[in-house]
């Protein structure tokens, strides 16, 4: 009986070193950098920025992806929100795992440089990732109303819905589109970001300056853009940034 169980156990040990000598004759470090890295930068351009055309409106070229650090400024808050098929949720559940670029907008602004300009940006983001499929993995965009009393569920959906219908929205970077209860739980958001709104305007508009945030996978704000930064050449340097730094790079 011990010799029986000892030649089984030379058997296996001789099947275990067989199968590593094999792995090593074919292992390469390359494949272990790809097993890491995000699939975004597997299958990509040489630079992600490069699927967008540079726009006169920016008087800037953005740096090298990689060359900088993007500090962390402070933690994303975390709040009840609503998405546009009616599911009550939590703004960290929504974010958690994946770089997303944020901004607060309502859907009657009128101000050419405020929302429009962020919806604007956001479509060609969203337009233009049918270039990089793999992104999608690693990157989503999220709006949330700050206008909640008039940006209920059924009309957030209906903006989205030439997102969500869109035949090739697989290839494309997902969208959340978010609105809150009502303001009371809007406002923890708001303060958490640093997004300031003013509600005293007489026309029915909300005063607010366009700003727009990258938070990384682990809820941390990693940027704040403002109006003239809002590139998506720039956005998406940023966030190629992020994923090389998620690789050690």
């Amino acid at each position: 009986m011990r010799k029986r169980t000892l030649a089984v156990s030379i058997t296996a040990a001789a099947a275990l070193l067989t199968g590593v000598v094999a792995l090593a004759g074919t292992w390469r470090p390359a494949d272990l950098m790809a097993r890491l890295t995000p699939a975004a930068l597997r299958a990509s351009p040489a630079r992600l920025s490069d699927v967008f055309p540079s726009d006169p409106a920016f008087q800037f070229s953005p740096p090298e992806p990689g060359s900088y650090r993007l500090n962390r400024l402070k933690p994303a808050p975390d709040g009840t929100v609503l998405t546009a098929d009616g599911t009550t949720g939590q703004l960290h559940q929504l974010i958690d795992g994946k770089i997303t670029l944020v901004s607060f907008v309502y859907l009657t602004c009128g101000d050419v440089d405020g929302c429009p300009l962020a919806f604007s940006t956001l479509y060609d983001i969203h337009d233009a990732s049918a270039q990089l499929p793999d992104l999608r993995r690693d990157v989503q965009l999220m709006t949330i109303s700050f206008d909640p009393e008039r940006d209920t569920v059924e009309a957030i959906a209906a903006f989205a819905h030439p997102v969500s219908s869109d035949p090739a929205s697989t290839q494309k970077l997902d969208w959340q589109v978010l609105t809150t209860p009502d303001t009371a739980a809007l406002q923890p958001l708001l303060d958490g970001f640093g997004q300031v709104v003013d509600r005293g305007s007489a026309d029915d508009q909300i005063n607010h300056l366009l700003r727009m945030y990258l938070v990384d996978r682990h809820g941390m704000i990693r940027n704040v853009y403002g109006l003239g930064l809002i590139d998506p050449r720039l956005l998406m340097t940023d966030v190629e940034t992020l994923l090389l730094e998620e690789v050690g790079k």
